[in-house]
């Protein structure tokens, strides 16, 4: 159990020196459901292939994993409040890769180089394990995460955390997880050229901070803004394995929001999550500790 919680107390650190708000990033995680390890126990792996993956499954909220029910973020100053006793005798060193992040964040975090920097709530950085050895990218902040200033979270976050958690990757320990564009685009339509050219330079400068060994790229505009490509997404799903950002294996896959609304594309993206399991394993992304 102090295990959990110390992996809680990390993350709420991190996000208390990246300024975002102090909540877990997904309503499918609960207390009960991370400290018992179901969240990312191989032993639950059919389950989450039938309920997050497969055609027909199951994705709404209140079908989170170990949980009948979504709970409800826990408010990080409570939490440490609880707990505060548990991460005193162990205090978390520092890393090199999380102190650039930071100052990489407070550098940007009040960016005006597009419009969107002046209708946005948030300013949506990333969040995750900057020591992971793995990234996922998406393309742009949503309603929820605009409100929230979190990437992934909602349904389509829900979903992807199920996704990952199938391939044994816990979304707090293994990834960081970012978007092409920080600031949510009106009505959630596709980022423009000009808001992508004006976020390409931090994205970049995320992605050399972590220095991942591999990437997920999730739906059309992740993969034609760093794959420098117009192929569509069935296209590039049939070279998964072979492209390339800077000499990092990049993966291509649907975005979770696209699985949502079809379940056709549910097989495809399991496929494709097997190859990049693969590829994982061999990097050792799964020996990266918090």
């Amino acid at each position: 159990m102090d295990e959990y919680i110390d992996r809680f107390i990390a993350y709420f650190k991190q996000q208390q020196e990246l300024d975002v708000p102090p909540h877990i990033f997904s309503n499918s995680f609960s207390l009960s459901s991370i400290s018992s390890g179901k969240i990312r126990s191989a032993e639950n792996q059919p389950a989450l292939l039938k309920t997050a993956m497969m055609p027909g499954g199951e994705h709404s909220p209140r079908h989170a994993i170990g949980s009948k029910q979504a709970a409800r973020p826990l408010p990080a100053h409570i939490f440490m409040r609880n707990h505060g006793g548990a991460s005193a005798s162990k205090p978390r060193p520092q890393s090199a890769k999380r102190t650039k992040l930071a100052d990489l964040f407070h550098e940007t975090k009040k960016c005006q180089k597009c419009p969107l920097g002046s209708i946005r709530r948030r300013f949506v950085f990333g969040t995750g394990n900057p020591d992971a050895l793995f990234m996922v990218i998406g393309e742009a902040p949503g309603e929820e995460e605009d409100r929230k200033g979190l990437p992934f979270v909602g349904a389509a976050g829900d979903l992807l955390t199920k996704i990952l958690a199938a391939i044994d990757i816990d979304r707090l320990r293994h990834t960081f997880i970012s978007n092409i564009i920080k600031c949510r685009p009106p009505n959630n339509r596709n980022p423009e050229p000009g808001e992508i050219l004006a976020c390409s330079n931090l994205l970049a400068r995320q992605i050399e901070i972590i220095a991942p060994k591999a990437l997920l790229l999730l739906g059309r505009v992740a993969a034609h803004t760093l794959l420098d490509s117009t192929e569509s997404i069935a296209g590039l799903r049939e070279r998964n394995g072979l492209h390339f950002y800077k000499g990092i294996p990049a993966f291509v896959t649907y975005h979770p929001a696209a699985l949502l609304r079809n379940d056709a594309y549910r097989r495809p993206a399991w496929e494709d999550m097997q190859k990049l399991q693969k590829v994982l394993k061999d990097s050792g992304v799964y020996d990266v500790t918090t």
